[in-house]
Formats: structure tokens, sequence, C-alpha cells
């Protein structure tokens, strides 16, 4: 059986997808703090192997949330002032 062209050209597109979603998930992967996994990062980079489904399966449930730190509430002038002054200078 022969492939036409558009069949060739949607295999090779959906290759690179694929490609591309393992090279990003493992990058995120490996980037990530383990305390922020909800699996061993052995058991993530072989689960991303499994075809375009473990890369997303990753994305979607692979981490847990980042802490923000929590902000001062006693004072929110105060703080707006310190973040205004580290964004644009103390001489706006």
């Amino acid at each position: 059986m022969e492939l036409n062209g558009a069949a060739i050209a949607a295999i090779v597109v959906v290759g690179i997808v694929e490609l591309g979603l393992l090279v990003a998930a493992w990058i995120v992967l490996f980037r990530t703090p383990n305390e922020r996994l909800t699996l061993p990062k052995w058991g993530w980079a072989l689960l991303c192997l499994i075809q375009v489904v473990g890369p997303i399966v990753f994305f979607v449930a692979g981490r847990k949330p980042a802490v923000v730190p929590d902000v001062q509430t006693a004072a929110p002038d105060a703080t707006a002032d310190r973040v205004i002054d580290n964004l644009y200078g103390q001489d706006r």
C-alpha cells in the first residue's frame, strides 16, 4: 500500500508534534523540584514515552501548584509602594 502526499505530510506533522511534546515535557520535568511532582521523576520520564498521551498527562496531572508566599496584609499600601518602587524605581 502506497501513501499519497497528504498522508505522508500528516504523519510527519503528527511526528513533529509528538516529538515537541516529549521534549517540552522532559524539560519541564527535569526543571521541576521533586516536591512538586506527583510521581518520581523516573516514573514521569517513562510515562512521557507513551506516544502523545504521556506528555499531555504529565502537563495536566504531573505537577502540584507552586506555593506562593503570603503577602503582607497589615499595610497593603506600603506593599504596593514597594512593588511600584521595584518596578519603576524610586524616582517615579
